[in-house]
């Protein structure tokens, strides 16, 4: 008897509670619904945003393409009179001779300052070795 009691008064319970309502259902569902239509907005705007840097990258990669066709259509050489071509060889021979010149200068600069660093550690040296004389 106390099974079929405890049987039954389970079985009560479970049916008392029930499903969720049509009501409850919709007041946890509106909230999502919002979220979701809000961000469903911000995608299209964001897939026009799209469209439009994929339409400006396509415009931008066909000038340069022109513009590279009108480099290469360039004449590969200048030309010169015979006195500006000269005047662009000796301009073009001393800039050879200054960066040739500012090499040899930046060369003998560094090998100053190792110059420098040795007489330093030589005169510490020879301060340390006087105040230990001076000791004794």
């Amino acid at each position: 008897m106390q099974r079929h009691l405890f049987v039954g008064s389970s079985l009560l319970l479970i049916l008392a509670s029930g499903c969720a309502t049509k009501g409850f259902v919709k007041e946890q569902i509106d909230p999502i619904s919002c979220k979701v239509d809000i961000l469903e907005s911000k995608e299209n705007a964001l897939e026009l945003k799209n469209a439009g840097l994929e339409t400006r990258v396509g415009t931008l990669e066909t000038r340069l393409n022109n513009l590279e066709a009108q480099l290469n259509n360039l004449p590969k050489t200048l030309d010169l009179a015979p006195a500006d071509r000269s005047l662009l060889n000796t301009a073009t021979e001393t800039a050879r001779r200054s960066t040739e010149s500012a090499d040899r200068s930046e060369a003998a600069a560094k090998a100053a300052a190792a110059s420098a660093s040795e007489a330093d550690l030589a005169a510490k040296r020879a301060i340390r070795a006087f105040e230990l004389g001076q000791k004794k």
